[in-house]
């Protein structure tokens, strides 16, 4: 074989290795793209997207968070204000009948001696107990450092002291819902560690009672006004705000537990709905009612 033909023949072998490589190449792009699903085909059905997500939250994150599934047949009852020497009672015995928990969000000038069964009572029962301020006079946001942990002390050693147990008060709920991240850090740099809870139902007990006082509507419309705007709103994993200090509040709570107690409902603590204890600080699901400020989640 002369010199021409091996070369001739070199550049032909050469030809049909880089072919042979270019094909392989192609082949394997090819069953990589048809094998690995892509990042929005992960799951079996697109993730819902939460209505209440704000505009300044999508533009903060770029996206809008997935749904989080909640809690299954879970509702929480919280009360504010209280205790009351009238209605506190009326509840805490609705709530032993139907074997339901809730959350009681008092205040510290109402926690007298006179009242210490009230507390007492709820605690047995396995209710929670947080604050919601001693004079509840003012925003927390309006006050001074020293006037806030004042606020939020008063109330946290009055609780231990009426409770009989040396009770730890761990949530905290802000007059009026006002709060933001100056209140937050100023309880935790004085190492107040509480979790600030709002709702995502508010049951406007409060309104429809102030109507039938002044004779606008009767009591009965009172009370199935306010029932129905808890219905309207109440979901799986729902926080709902009402007061035991409304004279109406026993009677819409006894028509609440009836209703979703016949719907296979639990009703739980604060706590127990959100389980502090083993939640993240980016948990999506608490962070959801935090976009709609209804919630909100700070450590």
């Amino acid at each position: 074989m002369n010199q021409r033909t091996q070369t001739t023949a070199i550049l032909i072998i050469i030809v049909i290795l880089c072919s042979i490589l270019i094909i392989g190449s192609i082949w394997g792009v090819y069953l990589f793209d048809h094998s690995v699903p892509d990042s929005g085909s992960l799951t079996t059905e697109p993730p819902e997207t939460s209505s209440s997500t704000t505009e300044s939250e999508e533009q903060t994150t770029g996206s809008v968070p997935p749904e989080i599934e909640k809690p299954k047949k879970k509702i929480a009852l919280t009360f504010d204000d209280g205790p009351s020497s009238a209605y506190t009672h009326q509840i805490l015995d609705l709530l032993e009948q139907y074997q339901a928990k809730a959350t009681f969000f008092v205040c510290g000038y109402q926690l007298t001696q006179g009242k210490k069964d009230e507390l007492q009572r709820a605690i047995s029962l396995g209710c929670e107990i947080g604050n919601h301020s001693n004079t509840h006079e003012k925003y927390l946001t309006k006050l001074s450092e020293e006037e806030l942990l004042n606020e939020i002390r008063t109330t946290n050693e009055k609780i231990a002291q009426l409770s009989g147990v040396n009770y730890n008060c761990s949530l905290y709920r802000p007059p009026w819902g006002e709060i933001n991240r100056n209140v937050v850090n100023v309880l935790l740099e004085n190492e107040i560690r509480m979790y600030p809870i709002l709702w995502s139902v508010d049951s406007l007990d409060w309104s429809y009672r102030s109507k039938y006082s002044k004779g606008e509507i009767s009591r009965e419309e009172a009370v199935k006004g306010t029932f129905e705007t808890v219905v309207k709103e109440t979901s799986e994993g729902s926080v709902i705000l009402m007061h035991d200090i409304q004279s109406i509040t026993p009677d819409v709570v006894a028509l609440i537990l009836e209703k979703y107690t016949a719907e296979g409902y639990e009703f739980v603590t604060v706590s127990e709905l959100f389980d502090f204890e083993n939640m993240q600080d980016d948990d999506a699901y608490f962070k959801r009612y935090r976009s709609t400020n209804s919630i909100v989640p700070m450590r």
